[in-house]
């Protein structure tokens, strides 16, 4: 009995929110979430001088330093799905908090960053 009720508490947190709303998600996964999900708001959350440096290609770069954050981060479309990283997780992961905080239903996080990102074979572009 106790194994069953052990079984039942897990399934039920594995499956709420996770499929849709938040998830860290590793390279392969946000890899493929950036060219298949429509509509996605994919947010560079590192400094400005960093996203220079090398960025994830079609990324826009809200600076989760920056005194504003929030507001311009309030500012995207809450009805659609956005994407987050930065260098190796600790930023992205606050940012995603913060905007599910703001309203926003599915978001996801690279998980290690662009630094797991290039690890994985992944590029970065400089524009």
């Amino acid at each position: 009995m106790k194994i069953f009720f052990t079984l039942l508490i897990i399934a039920l947190f594995s499956s709420t929110g996770c499929a849709q709303s938040t998830g860290t998600i590793e390279a392969a996964q946000f890899d493929k979430l950036i060219k298949e999900k429509k509509g996605l708001q994919l947010i560079d959350v590192r400094t400005a001088q960093e996203f220079k440096e090398g960025h994830i290609k079609g990324a826009v770069n809200i600076d989760y330093y920056k005194s504003d954050f929030k507001q311009l981060m309030a500012k995207l479309d809450k009805s659609k799905p956005i994407a987050v990283y930065c260098t190796v997780g600790g930023r992205s992961g606050a940012g995603a908090k913060i905007v599910q905080q703001l309203g926003f239903k599915e978001v996801y996080d690279l998980e290690g960053g662009i630094v797991l990102w290039q690890r994985n074979g992944y590029k970065l572009v400089k524009e």
